[in-house]
């Protein structure tokens, strides 16, 4: 069985301003995600797009497709040639924080392209597509617009790209054929029912646990009386609270509910209240569904909040603000052209660059690094 989930749509706006002018696509993106919000009024949008300065996105996704626009307007004057490979790095490793917050999505990366974007270096293509393994099934899909020749050495990698996230990649003349693809992409995603038995035999593959393991946070422990926001009881019995949102709830209710709310791991679960990625230890977890630990009572029917509420009430307390990124996969422009002018003489032989999450805080790197540059914690 298929069936259809609400989404959150990262456009990836790589068209140069040489090449492709924003006033000829404009329209076409906003008809985009209007089309979107009316199918479905808990989608939620974002942008990203290179200036001067790097890549620039909006830190929160947003049910106001306006809100999108006004920022890609306001910012059309210092759009720059984008540098692909460090763009969507950037889009994945922001969706995977907001994955750890907010469950029942799908989300997409929508990406526009023309001929005047900096190629793919051929060395950054393995770690692309080792992210890209790792995060498909959250549920995550790539789609690709390129104005230009879907038969270049650009094109390829990029289906490369998109055929790992069960995405298209979509060769276009011009942007008069731009509205018709974005109308057709504005249709939902299907996805295969997420029964609890499919679940566990197929949503995380083996290697890709740890990283999922990594990217969950640990419930922390309180010595003092709460109430379990699960059965409702009050007591000192090893409550522990959510370290995004403070719920409290028995450590034993928790090991119950990740039975049915785990990400296909099974003691990888989300927090009921805020859907923030948790995690207990594997046999703790094992021996609760074993029934070698007593439970406090019978785990109780826990009702989801309105998605669409939810996602409102979030926005609504912070408004999404355009942030600027450093750009992991930045290459000097001397030597990307000058790669791309030597490629015709000679084939180099193609290096590996690693993708590496930090075990303590999650930070997401490319390249063989010592330390976490965010933590400091040593990654060997």
């Amino acid at each position: 069985m298929e069936i259809k989930k609400s989404e959150d749509c990262l456009i990836f706006y790589g068209f140069t301003p040489e090449v492709t002018k924003l006033k000829n696509v404009f329209n076409d993106i906003a008809d985009f995600m209007k089309s979107k919000r009316t199918i479905d009024p808990s989608d939620r949008f974002n942008l990203i797009l290179f200036l001067k300065d790097g890549p620039n996105y909006l830190d929160h996704f947003t049910l106001d497709p306006d809100r999108v626009l006004t920022t890609l307007k306001s910012l059309s004057k210092d759009i720059t040639r984008p540098n692909i490979a460090g763009g969507i790095f950037i889009a994945i490793t922001f969706i995977i924080e907001v994955y750890k917050k907010i469950s029942e999505k799908i989300f997409r990366l929508i990406i526009l392209l023309d001929e005047g974007a900096y190629e793919i270096p051929d060395a950054y293509l393995p770690a692309l597509e080792e992210l890209i393994k790792k995060v498909k099934d959250m549920p995550f899909f790539i789609d690709t617009i390129l104005i230009g020749s879907p038969y270049s050495d650009q094109a390829q990698k990029l289906l490369k790209l998109t055929n790992l996230s069960n995405g298209e990649l979509y060769g276009i003349k011009n942007t008069k054929e731009l509205g018709s693809i974005l109308n057709g992409l504005s249709e939902k995603k299907y996805i295969s029912d997420p029964s609890f038995i499919k679940q566990r035999l197929r949503m995380i593959l083996p290697e890709n646990e740890s990283f999922y393991i990594n990217l969950a946070d640990d419930p922390e422990p309180i010595n003092e009386v709460g109430t379990c926001s699960i059965c409702f009881q009050r007591d000192d019995h090893h409550i522990v609270k959510c370290p995004s949102c403070d719920t409290l709830a028995h450590k034993v209710c928790w090991a119950q509910w990740a039975e049915t709310s785990n990400i296909g791991i099974s003691h990888v679960f989300r927090c009921h209240n805020c859907f923030n990625i948790l995690k207990f230890d594997e046999q703790y977890v094992y021996d609760v569904h074993m029934g070698k630990i007593p439970t406090i009572t019978e785990l109780k029917k826990i009702n989801k909040r309105n998605l669409v509420e939810y996602l409102h009430e979030l926005e609504a307390k912070v408004e999404p603000k355009v942030i600027h990124a450093v750009d992991p996969m930045a290459v000097d422009v001397s030597t990307m052209i000058d790669a791309r002018e030597s490629k015709t003489k000679s084939k180099k032989k193609r290096r590996k660059v690693n993708v590496t999450i930090c075990p303590n805080c999650s930070k997401i790197m490319v390249g063989d690094k010592k330390n976490c540059p965010s933590c400091g914690f040593s990654l060997f």
